[in-house]
């Protein structure tokens, strides 16, 4: 396993890495982890057409998925410095299929997001989530095609905050729904804003407000 080191947000990153501390390297792995979950639960729907709201849009769910799982698997991956350093251009690949990925979720997420259920709240909800989630990948690859790399960095960790929005998306319904008895419409368009608010600006608080970020 490769090291877990802060990266620099401002900076670039020398080529040696200092073995990571124990905190980094669960967070990483957690990160991993709950990523690979949320996509071999979401695989199922790739086995037969769901009844109901999602059998009713089934091929821009599948859409979605593919784009999300691809955004999810590839993610937490292009944090890593030894890849980068080591393997620049296998790093620049998985870029493109990530930046790829996040360009296809997004469009197929913008239209489920007409179509979710509970009106307006969490049209505009989801719907803005796509938005940003495909604005802040084009900016991404708009910095390293201009070679800002710093830059390329800081939008990478807004966008992957985005990416993330499909594990906090499970993480509120069994609070909300068990715990605290609130209507599954409340629930949802709760969690419509929820799911990915709160990641991005902890994201961009990190960007502005911090040096470093961990990266393998």
């Amino acid at each position: 396993m490769a090291s877990l080191t802060p990266v620099s947000l401002h900076a670039p990153v020398p080529a040696a890495a200092a073995r990571p501390g124990a905190l980094a390297l669960v967070r990483w792995w957690l990160c991993l982890l709950l990523c690979a979950a949320i996509v071999a639960g979401a695989s199922h729907y790739f086995l037969g057409r769901p009844s109901g709201h999602f059998g009713d849009h089934y091929f821009l769910l599948l859409a979605h998925i593919l784009g999300g799982s691809g955004a999810l698997l590839i993610g937490p991956w292009q944090f890593s410095r030894r890849l980068r350093h080591r393997h620049p251009s296998l790093h620049r690949w998985l870029g493109r299929i990530y930046l790829s990925s996040v360009a296809l979720g997004s469009i197929a997420g913008f239209s489920l997001a007409i179509f979710s259920e509970e009106g307006w709240p969490t049209h505009v909800g989801f719907g803005l989530l796509a938005v940003f989630w495909f604005f802040t990948g084009w900016m991404a690859y708009r910095r390293i095609l201009a070679g800002d790399v710093a830059a390329h960095r800081r939008w990478m960790i807004r966008n992957f905050s985005l990416s993330l929005a499909a594990v906090t998306l499970r993480l509120y319904p069994v609070p909300l729904l068990v715990l605290a008895h609130w209507s599954f419409p409340h629930a949802y368009i709760f969690v419509a804003w929820m799911c990915w608010v709160p990641n991005f600006l902890i994201a961009e608080w990190l960007v502005r407000h911090h040096s470093t970020v961990a990266a393998i």
